[in-house]
């Protein structure tokens, strides 16, 4: 078993730096997500719902959900989940009157059990109705203007590729090995810091070979004249008769946007995680499982003392051993939950059938949905899958879902590690032939 200090495994991920959240300060690591600092400290409160200003916590950790708001040094509704620590920075919870953990508005939740009806409030008269409107459009949104008019990006650049292979997990690696060793120059685009989407949760076999495939692939394509991006998120895709323009937000020191013209695409877009149905499972401590374990594996971060993993199937069970070794007291919970128990905070679950489990965060390794929104812009054709309640991508001929683009890995439904890989080649292989 791992030896575990607090909320990190042993001194390799120790803090060596530290970040101010709502003036306390907080141990972080330089580089790692906010978020990822937060966990660690045992504090995953960040924020207040808009109307009832019930607590909130991240809950995807990558990007996805916009449960993460927060100010930085100033700047409002910044992905915490997306920002990197370092010494001295300025977190500021939103959202809130006196800071999220003791917010003076959380008592309207408390006032009003049976919630508000809006569309009723002080409508006696034209004059209670005005004010009550001008008290509530101050106390609704998200965050504050920022301190200081934010500096301009700079022009967007113009770019070229041979093609183009959006997400590095086990199918845009698949598909941008066979396009590298076709010799085609590749821009591969990917949104995270780092290549491998679920191979970087290092469920699998000791010495993490999946990770050191990525390092491979990455290295194919730079020797292709290609070009291997992290942090690079395609918002948008247009297909035209000269092939398909694509809009790629690069994060950095400034962040900039680029016009990617390449006359063929793989998305390898993967898929995002949805949050269970029951009772209060919008409470902080309430995480996606693969995100939990990318920051165990990276960061060497635990969510807590007892951690309950809700799923069934092999990706369930690989998150609760994976935990169980790091030295947590954990359970795996297959039923059907009724409500989440705590405050600010889960502290535990009630089931359907009337069980309890004990626990202060949650692992949540249910179905996951195709991340199909850019396929979808694309006119790829989408099937319900009634299995994951979730629509899914239903590519033709080696993935093809429209001229020029192909599709691969959990866009197109659930599929396993190599399975996805292998679904990524095929495409890459097709879109070399032309």
């Amino acid at each position: 078993m791992l030896r575990r200090e607090m909320g990190r495994l042993n001194e390799r991920f120790a803090p060596d730096c530290t970040i101010l959240v709502d003036g306390h300060r907080v141990p972080a690591r330089a580089g790692e997500r906010v978020t990822s600092a937060l966990i660690a400290a045992g504090r995953p409160l960040l924020s207040r719902s808009p109307k009832y200003h019930r607590p909130r916590g991240p809950f995807c950790l990558a990007g996805s959900c916009a449960s993460c708001l927060v100010r930085v040094d100033g700047v409002p509704n910044v992905r915490a989940c997306e920002t990197p620590c370092r010494d001295g920075m300025r977190i500021e919870t939103q959202n809130a009157v006196g800071g999220a953990s003791h917010d003076l508005l959380g008592a309207i939740d408390w006032l009003l059990p049976k919630g508000i009806d809006h569309h009723k409030m002080a409508t006696w008269n034209q004059l209670a109705n005005r004010v009550a409107v001008k008290a509530s459009r101050q106390l609704a949104g998200l965050g504050l203007l920022p301190d200081e008019v934010p500096a301009p990006w700079p022009a967007a650049s113009d770019e070229r590729f041979e093609a183009l292979v959006v997400g590095s997990g086990p199918a845009g690696l698949g598909a941008a090995l066979a396009l590298a060793r076709a010799g085609k120059k590749v821009l591969l685009a990917e949104r995270e810091p780092a290549l491998g989407g679920r191979l970087r949760c290092r469920l699998g076999l000791p010495g993490d070979p999946e990770l050191a495939w990525a390092a491979e692939v990455a290295e194919a394509v730079r020797r292709a004249g290609g070009e291997v991006a992290t942090g690079a998120a395609v918002i948008g895709l247009y297909p035209g008769q000269e092939g398909t323009q694509a809009a790629v937000v690069q994060r950095g020191e400034p962040s900039r946007m680029r016009r990617i013209l390449a006359p063929r695409v793989v998305l390898g877009s993967g898929s995002w995680i949805q949050r269970p149905v029951f009772e209060r499972n919008d409470l902080p401590g309430i995480h996606a499982a693969r995100s939990l374990a990318v920051l165990l594996a990276e960061e060497g971060v635990t969510p807590g003392e007892r951690l309950a993993v809700l799923g069934k199937g092999p990706e369930a069970a690989a998150v609760a051993k994976r935990f169980s070794q790091a030295g947590l007291k954990v359970e795996l919970v297959e039923g059907e939950v009724a409500r989440a128990r705590g405050r600010s905070r889960i502290s535990g679950l009630t089931l359907v059938d009337g069980g309890e489990v004990s626990c202060d965060a949650l692992a949540v390794a249910t179905d996951r949905m195709p991340a199909a929104e850019l396929a979808r812009a694309c006119g790829a054709t989408l099937a319900l899958d009634a299995a994951t309640g979730a629509f899914r991508v239903k590519p033709g001929e080696a993935g093809r879902i429209a001229p020029g683009i192909h599709a691969a890995g959990e866009v197109t439904g659930p599929c396993s590690a190599a399975e996805a890989a292998e679904a990524g080649r095929v495409a890459g292989e097709a879109v070399a032939r032309g």
